[in-house]
């Protein structure tokens, strides 16, 4: 079981918690107008048929096809442009 809190301690805590009334008060008021706000707006609901979902998949399943085909290039471009920087080296030194 928890000690009793002694008079000084309780003392303290009001005075505190006076100290601050007004803060909490302009907090709870402006929470409540944020509410206000809030409630007053409509919520936005869109309707989503399942045809429109799988035309969205299948457009995301060909943008990643077509993003991992253009790694896929960019890599073989990378490594045969090393590859040809290293041909010209060695025609060179020859």
């Amino acid at each position: 079981m928890a000690a009793p809190i002694s008079d000084e301690v309780a003392q303290m805590i009001f005075k505190a918690m006076e100290e601050q009334s007004y803060v909490l008060k302009m907090m709870g008021s402006r929470l409540t107008k944020l509410e206000e706000a809030k409630l007053k707006k409509t919520p936005r609901v869109e309707v989503l048929d399942d045809e429109e979902v799988e035309d969205w998949d299948e457009r995301d399943k060909a943008d990643y096809e077509r993003r991992k085909q253009f790694e896929i290039l960019m890599e073989k471009t990378i490594a045969m442009r090393e590859k040809m920087k290293k041909m010209q080296l060695a025609f060179r030194k020859a």
